[in-house]
């Protein structure tokens, strides 16, 4: 534990669904990102062609009823399996990126959302009651979307 080491956040869920449906919801984020979270998703844009490296996007979502306004690139795409966001400054500074990655296993797809802080014991040590309910908001986040694109696809199959 170094004062600024890296931390990720990973949440995955099994999806009874093809890694291509998966996709496909990405690539139509535009169209599905506030029905994939209701209560904390606002907005979301692309600018340029969907999920391919060097798309810029643009995002507005709630957490812990806070308004984010998000924005960044694509970096590195495995179609059907990856795709790493990253954030651009100032954000970029404490949380460099995020990625989703897609595994199929038979009939069913592992989805999981890792989410990178830099420095994050230094935030940690010298901000803990702040960091506290940022960490469990964002927690809590990601595993919604997990939950929620599991019932929305789930649902389509149906």
């Amino acid at each position: 534990m170094g004062l600024f080491s890296k931390w990720v956040f990973t949440d995955s869920i099994e999806i009874i669904t093809s890694p291509e449906i998966i996709w496909e919801f990405f690539i139509n984020l535009e169209n599905n990102y506030v029905k994939w979270h209701p209560t904390d998703h606002v907005k979301f844009k692309w600018f340029g062609k969907p999920m391919e490296t060097g798309t810029k996007w643009y995002a507005e979502e709630t957490v812990h009823g806070n308004l984010f306004k998000l924005k960044g690139t694509i970096g590195e795409v495995i179609p059907l399996r990856k795709i790493i966001f990253k954030y651009s400054f100032p954000m970029s500074l404490v949380a460099p990126k995020f990625e989703w990655i897609i595994e199929p296993k038979g009939p069913i797809s592992i989805f999981t959302a890792n989410s990178y802080l830099n420095s994050g014991d230094f935030f940690y040590i010298f901000g803990k009651k702040e960091m506290d309910w940022k960490i469990d908001a964002v927690k809590k986040h990601t595993r919604e979307e997990g939950e929620n694109l599991k019932n929305i696809l789930e649902s389509d199959n149906n």
